[in-house]
């Protein structure tokens, strides 16, 4: 898997741009929505993980095995959470081989969901899923995902939070690191590592050196996640600042 580097002026840049901003205070009434499927709510929830690295936000999660935003759609059920109302964001997972398999319907369940996201006053996230090794021979590569993700993102001006790119980073930087095993399913590891890339992109703060985590995980193992976090943040941020016209 290959990953693009970040150069020290690009780092630089970054924290210039203010997407890592240590400074930054978050509203303690932050209410986050989760819609997806078991890629969020395995080792006990990226939701979870989210609430631990910080007191100041309440998620709630609708995520059921195998579920594609499509099939959230049409039970109605993620439509109904949505118009409760009260969330500041609502972040959307697609079964992980449908950005790239199913790539039509994914785009049209999201712009769905954005809508009345946006009518309930809140703000749609997508979660960048990362590559599945038994789907690779079918497309579903970090490089394919990560378009999908990032186009749908663009188009919607919604965030995106680049679990995906990170997860190759951190196995390009360790090779021996499990974050998810043969179908995608992540290990410990890889949940914790999606909710720092989550934690930063919600709350533009750096995750490097956030004490409260997942005490099952190593002290050295939660550094290098942390800060594989916060460089992949800091490399979206920049490519997009280039990329601006």
């Amino acid at each position: 898997m290959k990953t693009n580097y970040v150069a020290p002026y690009a780092l630089a840049a970054c924290v210039a741009l203010g997407i890592l901003n240590a400074c930054h205070r978050h509203q303690a009434s932050t209410r986050i929505l989760f819609i997806g499927n078991s890629y969020t709510f395995c080792n006990g929830g990226i939701d979870k993980q989210l609430e631990r690295l910080t007191p100041a936000c309440k998620t709630e999660c609708l995520a059921l095995g195998g579920y594609t935003l499509e099939k959230h759609w049409n039970e109605g059920q993620a439509l109904q959470a949505i118009r409760r109302g009260g969330w500041n964001y609502v972040v959307l997972q697609e079964q992980s081989q449908g950005p790239v398999i199913n790539r039509t319907r994914f785009f049209d369940a999201a712009r769905r969901f954005d809508s009345e996201i946006r009518r309930a006053g809140a703000k749609t996230v997508l979660l960048m899923t990362w590559e599945r090794p038994d789907s690779v021979r079918y497309g579903v590569t970090t490089s394919n995902l990560a378009s999908a993700y990032t186009s749908l993102g663009a188009e919607l001006g919604a965030k995106v939070a680049p679990a995906g790119l990170a997860c190759a980073r951190a196995l390009a930087g360790m090779p021996g690191l499990a974050l998810y095993i043969q179908d995608g399913h992540p290990t410990a590891e890889g949940t914790y590592l999606a909710a720092c890339v989550l934690y930063g992109t919600l709350f533009e703060q750096s995750p490097v050196e956030n004490p409260r985590s997942d005490q099952r995980i190593p002290d050295d193992k939660k550094a290098y996640l942390q800060q594989i976090a916060s460089e992949s943040l800091c490399s979206c941020q920049v490519s997009q600042a280039h990329s601006a016209p």
